[in-house]
């Protein structure tokens, strides 16, 4: 067995292996009687659980309407959520749902709309617990609303959320005693977010915090833009994912690379030298439903074209890996 199939523990969950699957919106698909999600949905991540992913973590799901089981919380979503879990935790997988709060200029909420957010920002956890997920993701990354937060060179806010790297992270670390009151002892919190806050001391600072805070995972991507920095002539991946080696260096929880991640030698490569804990795939695995189980076994993945513009994205069945 290499390090690639040894599990990793996390709030005594069982991760089976280091290969995740990343959180990728399928823009494509619908859902039934007018949901958002549905048996696309469903078949999707049960491929990917059955080929192989360790840790399944579900597209960006909106907080807002948590509250009142409405919009994507309704009883229809939560019926197909349900049926994600259960057939992702049958093939072995343990499984997350990413939380988004959409994308809106942070500067211009009030204190009370704030506060109004975390509200659903704690329930939506709560729900995901409830419907049966391991653990959720927050999304504080792609400079989407939660991650304006944390870059000191967009929010401009004088309040208890903005200056500081303690009051920039406040938006999440203030509810975390509250969830962790109506959750199971398991339960999994994580965050995606970037290294560039703008500075890497700026995401380094955040992460430390986050960490001392309860958060069980970083999931390390990109802030407001894409860091467009060298990496070293030897590393086998990408700026953003030498991003996640950098912040596993200076935290003691595991830590999640992502990007651009779509060989074996680039998966091995990550894992094997203890430069992460995980290996996200993205497109990857949109690619190859079975790209755990081939990069396991040493076998030949269907891989991912890299197309400039992703048609997985408008029409999945126009993809040409899809196709080929």
């Amino acid at each position: 067995m290499t390090k690639l199939q040894e599990t990793l523990t996390i709030r005594n969950n069982m991760i089976k292996n280091r290969i995740v699957m990343a959180p990728m919106v399928t823009f494509s698909f619908h859902g039934d009687n007018g949901s958002y999600y549905g048996k696309q949905h469903i078949e999707h991540y049960a491929e990917r659980a059955k080929g192989g992913a360790g840790l399944i973590i579900v597209q960006a799901t909106s907080v807002f309407g948590a509250v009142d089981a409405k919009n994507m919380w309704s009883t229809d979503n939560s019926t197909s959520l349900k049926q994600i879990v259960s057939n992702c935790h049958a093939y072995g997988a343990t499984i997350m749902l990413q939380l988004s709060c959409g994308d809106m200029d942070i500067n211009q909420l009030s204190t009370a709309e704030i506060n109004s957010m975390q509200i659903d920002m704690k329930q939506a956890a709560i729900s995901a617990c409830q419907i049966g997920f391991n653990g959720v993701e927050y999304h504080f990354a792609h400079g989407f609303t939660l991650c304006k937060f944390l870059d000191t060179s967009y929010n401009r806010r004088t309040d208890q959320y903005g200056g500081n790297a303690t009051n920039r992270t406040r938006v999440l670390t203030e509810l975390l005693p509250e969830i962790r009151n109506n959750t199971h002892e398991k339960f999994i919190i994580a965050v995606r977010m970037g290294e560039y806050l703008p500075r890497s001391q700026d995401g380094i600072e955040v992460a430390k915090i986050f960490e001392k805070s309860g958060v069980d995972l970083l999931h390390i991507s990109f802030g407001m833009y894409p860091p467009e920095y060298a990496v070293p002539e030897s590393f086998k991946c990408s700026s953003i994912t030498y991003s996640g080696c950098k912040i596993k260096k200076e935290v003691n929880i595991p830590v999640i690379a992502v990007n651009e991640i779509r060989t074996e030698e680039q998966v091995r490569f990550l894992i094997e030298n203890d430069y992460v804990d995980f290996a996200g795939i993205g497109r990857g695995m949109l690619s190859d439903p079975e790209f755990a189980n081939h990069i396991i076994k040493s076998e030949p993945v269907n891989q991912c074209f890299g197309c400039k513009e992703c048609l997985w994205f408008t029409n999945h069945t126009m993809c040409p890996s899809k196709n080929k």
